[in-house]
């Protein structure tokens, strides 16, 4: 009985163990489920690994921005211009030009500070020394040191031509029908005459600015254009910047034309280029474009003097040309009791900063501003 007794207890004991060895088994089959319960965490981002090729486009992108972040031509370009009497005509491009007669400094360095030095057929008309920094691509040009005739400028096969109003004259190369009647582009810088009267259709720094941005639009270079027109508005902002609350100093520029004085007032570029630099203009209001007497010079006492000056410039036998140009205040009596003559403030302004100065315009502005405030580029 008693052997019964341990063999029931045995039986028990191990019906026991049996029964917890099924119990963990139970428990821990969610454990031996985790790496597949992990794999369905990770899964949900693998769709995002496979998606990144979709997305490749858009990582291309970077590469093309120089292109397509600036403004390109889109050809037939059509623009707008002016003929020998003044009045608007349009001619249409169907591609950038590809040889060009540019006449007069200011569209001779344009195209030169545009990068387009290997479009030029020949050039002429430089009022003074190129600018340093295009020296060396203007030394490559096909430059002539007369003006040609206009059966020599059509053997050299131009399909455009920049100049100035004059450049269309009869004496010259004809009204701009002629050639664009061959299929011959033309375009006038605004600031030479070709739109009218000065009263009527002020000559202004706004107009430098946009005869690089045609040209720029012409050749499909509008980057290297904007970025020449921005140098010169940041300038033009720091100034004003600077005048913010202040008051200006009053200005005079003026030509000695031998017993009377040309006024670069208000509708003329020397005068739009002198308030940019900071000057208030105390002669040449808005339509008062006639000379001055010395007596109306006295009267108005400016707190400076610009004088214009430029290569060959005489009054009467005696060369005034460079900054012997301000001995005609100075050194002249009459002038003695001036307050920009007491102060030192008379100075020497050539004229390729203030008539169809292209890329001169920038400097002339500084020339007006540095020598008005000179504190403001210390």
């Amino acid at each position: 009985m008693r052997h019964m007794k341990q063999w029931i207890a045995l039986l028990l004991a191990v019906v026991l163990v049996l029964g917890l060895m099924a119990c963990a088994a139970q428990e821990q089959a969610p454990t031996a489920e985790e790496p597949a319960s992990t794999q369905e965490i990770v899964q949900p981002e693998e769709p995002a690994a496979e998606e990144t090729p979709v997305e490749e486009p858009a990582q291309e992108e970077p590469a093309e921005e120089p292109e397509a972040s600036g403004k390109r031509t889109e050809y037939p370009l059509t623009i707008t211009t002016y003929n020998y009497e003044k009045e608007q005509v349009e001619f249409t491009f169907d591609k950038a030009p590809e040889r060009v007669w540019a006449q007069s400094q200011n569209n001779i360095e344009i195209l030169l500070a545009l990068g387009l030095a290997d479009r030029i057929a020949g050039a002429y008309g430089l009022d003074g020394e190129i600018r340093d920094e295009l020296a060396g691509e203007f030394a490559k040009l096909n430059y002539y040191e007369s003006m040609p005739s206009k059966e020599e400028i059509i053997a050299l096969e131009p399909d455009f031509i920049t100049g100035w109003y004059s450049t269309f004259s009869d004496k010259r190369l004809g009204d701009v029908a002629f050639w664009q009647e061959r299929g011959i582009g033309t375009y006038m810088s605004l600031n030479s005459g070709c739109t009218g009267p000065a009263a009527d259709f002020p000559r202004t720094v706004e107009n430098e600015c946009q005869d690089i941005l045609t040209l720029g639009m012409i050749f499909d270079v509008q980057d290297r254009a904007e970025a020449l027109v921005e140098e010169i508005r940041q300038e033009l902002q720091k100034v004003e910047d600077y005048l913010s609350g202040k008051e200006r100093l009053s200005v005079a520029v003026l030509e000695d034309e031998g017993g009377s004085y040309r006024v670069y007032g208000e509708d003329t570029l020397g005068g739009d280029v002198a308030i940019a630099g900071g000057a208030e203009l105390c002669v040449g209001k808005h339509g008062e474009n006639g000379n001055i007497s010395a007596e109306d010079l006295i009267a108005v006492n400016p707190d400076a003097i610009f004088m214009v000056w430029y290569d060959g410039y005489t009054v009467g036998d005696v060369d005034y040309a460079g900054e012997h140009v301000v001995k005609l205040i100075t050194e002249n009596p009459a002038f003695a009791s001036l307050d920009a003559v007491q102060n030192g403030r008379v100075f020497a302004i050539n004229l390729k900063y203030i008539y169809c100065s292209g890329m001169n315009t920038l400097d002339g502005v500084k020339v007006v501003a540095q020598n008005l405030y000179p504190e403001l580029y210390r």
